[in-house]
């Protein structure tokens, strides 16, 4: 991992696209003390951290695009087939794409 001055301030936007909307509307005020992370690993953030544009977008936690519906399915089933959650919260992994392993992130637009 590289080495970056931190900032003392953060930005967390509920989704990929909003980060990159806040990276540009930070850009037109001159707003520079802060960083943004998100939530999503959508392909607008795959670009994003890409661009040397949006410099101020640091990381999103991704979601798996394909576990999820699938997950909530066998769910869904098994709730209607009278069979209840082992836990009554299911956690799902995620992981952090930044900068630095964006290349390696297999998105949602990846194949299983």
């Amino acid at each position: 991992m590289t080495q970056r001055q931190l900032h003392p301030l953060a930005v967390f936007t509920i989704n990929d696209p909003q980060a990159v909307g806040t990276a540009l509307a930070a850009q037109q005020a001159g707003r520079k003390e802060f960083f943004i992370s998100s939530v999503d690993g959508s392909p607008d953030i795959e670009v994003a951290l890409k661009d040397p544009k949006f410099r101020q977008i640091e990381t999103s936690s991704s979601q798996d695009f394909h576990l999820l519906p699938k997950l909530a399915v066998k769910l869904g089933i098994d709730l209607i087939n009278g069979k209840k959650p082992d836990k009554v919260l299911t956690l799902v992994p995620s992981s952090l794409v930044t900068r630095d392993n964006v290349a390696e992130y297999k998105g949602w637009n990846a194949q299983d």
